[in-house]
């Protein structure tokens, strides 16, 4: 069965929609015709945000100091709850000093592209969470590096092609906004994918001693065939098991 994709409009224009400061986010920019024609899709993130304006990190690529301009189009998507977000934007302002920038105007509005490979089923076992060296923290955490982050393990509460629910132990470094290399095993052979944080549900069994964490893999997903194979598995065990 073909892949469905369709976009919904989540709210015009609103920052209110945007990710937070540090948040990583994507850009794509579509290279002149010059430079061979070639779409990026280039991660960078958040620096700053505002009414109306989006500030995030210049990404650097070949090229870039001759045909990154204001008014040159990009578009920005992250990952959210709800799925993967994208918005367009004109640039209004480079900034080449100290940090280089990007000072982003909306010219769309936010849309949420909606994919079969985000259903998720309820799954067991076991994985690891593991921290990326350079990717962004809370305000306020301690620059201490990855080293002092040691791996988690956690367990599976679903499973999708795009992404995850997993339970860990309360008080982990583990929060919203974190890139984590997660590791574990499905039929076929191990996976070993980065993911967004994107969401962190406080303790909902209600003994105050784990939370759950929605994790949204980062394109591209090298294991979405072995994924989706295991998904659908799960899916027939589980109508299987709900049969009288």
């Amino acid at each position: 069965m073909a892949r469905r994709t369709t976009a919904e409009v989540v709210n015009p224009a609103s920052p209110a929609q945007w990710p937070a400061v540090n948040g990583r986010v994507r850009v794509r920019v579509q290279l002149p015709d010059a430079l061979g024609g070639e779409l990026l899709d280039l991660p960078t993130r958040v620096e700053d945000t505002g009414p109306g304006r989006l500030v995030v990190a210049a990404p650097g690529f070949t090229g870039d100091l001759h045909v990154v301009a204001p008014g040159m189009p990009v578009t920005v998507t992250w990952a959210s709850h709800r799925g993967q977000l994208r918005q367009d934007f004109l640039i209004a302002e480079v900034v080449r000093h100290r940090v280089p920038s990007w000072d982003l105007a909306p010219c769309g509005e936010v849309s949420v592209q909606q994919r079969r490979r985000f259903v998720r089923v309820p799954v067991t076992g076991s994985l690891r969470l593991h921290a990326v060296p350079g990717e962004p923290r809370r305000a306020g955490d301690q620059d201490a590096g990855a080293a002092a982050e040691p791996a988690v393990t956690a367990a599976f509460v679903d499973l999708s092609e795009g992404g995850a629910c997993v339970r860990v132990h309360r008080g982990s470094w583990l929060s919203p906004g974190r890139v984590v290399r997660t590791v574990f095993e499905v039929p076929g052979g191990p996976v070993d994918q980065l993911a967004d944080v994107v969401r962190l549900v406080p303790d909902p069994a209600g003994t105050g001693e784990h939370d759950d964490l929605v994790l949204v893999f980062v394109e591209p997903v090298a294991a979405a065939d072995r994924l989706r194979r295991h998904v659908m598995q799960e899916q027939i065990r589980n109508r299987r098991r709900e049969e009288p």
